[in-house]
């Protein structure tokens, strides 16, 4: 799945701002019938369909049934063994447009796979940015804090690099917001705060998102 989201940003997209390797076997995608998915249905509609078939055909029960399904779906978390291993590609770096740049900070680290998913106060993690404009990758680690979390949000904070990671699963989000201050971001205050964003403020916060979360598309997902 990483080396079709490298793809997807190198080949059909261009860059529109300055600034996974999936080792789990899928059970197999038949085509739906037309009785199913027909050009009559709405976008919406067609989408949910394809939505549907994609959640049938993955195996992992724990990752399904876990806020980490969207992630899941989307290949940008795996079970491998007693791990859960997520890799995160930042693809979009700024709010100028819904196209991936053509260059990508990745966040990699992993839990332990247990029923229920925890989510362990630390975890380390390794963040590397590569790319058009990056001659040679930059890659760097770092401990992420976990300082909140419910049944469908979890927020970490990395003092090192001044970086929050929110994962929320309803509706599904996920942001990486660079250059923070801890406390800064809030869970329940992102909405507000993009409500409220002010484009000529050059202290607005701006996070750093995935198109292959942003994307309403889930044919991308069946296709590979």
């Amino acid at each position: 799945m990483m080396k079709f989201a490298l793809f997807l940003c190198s080949v059909v997209f261009m860059s529109c701002s300055t600034k996974i390797k999936n080792k789990e076997n899928s059970v197999p995608i038949t085509p739906a019938s037309d009785s199913v998915i027909t050009s009559k249905l709405s976008f919406e509609e067609t989408q949910n369909a394809l939505r549907n078939q994609l959640l049938k055909s993955k195996p992992n029960e724990l990752l399904k049934s876990s806020i980490l399904q969207e992630l899941y779906l989307r290949g940008l978390v795996e079970q491998v063994e007693d791990r859960i291993v997520f890799e995160l590609p930042f693809n979009l770096h700024g709010f100028d447009c819904g196209a991936p740049d053509c260059y990508v900070t990745d966040i990699r680290f992993e839990i332990a796979a247990k029923e229920p998913i925890e989510f362990p106060e630390t975890i380390p993690f390794k963040i590397v940015e590569h790319g058009c404009g990056i001659e040679k990758e930059i890659a760097e680690e770092g401990v992420f804090e976990r300082i909140e979390q419910s049944p469908t949000a979890v927020h970490y904070y990395a003092k090192k690099q001044r970086g929050s990671l929110v994962l929320i699963s309803d509706p599904n989000k996920l942001y990486y917001f660079p250059d923070t201050e801890l406390h800064t971001i809030k869970v329940n205050a992102i909405d507000e705060l993009f409500a409220t964003y002010d484009e000529e403020d050059e202290q607005a916060i701006e996070p750093y998102q995935s198109f292959l979360m942003t994307t309403n598309e889930y044919e991308f997902f069946i296709k590979n």
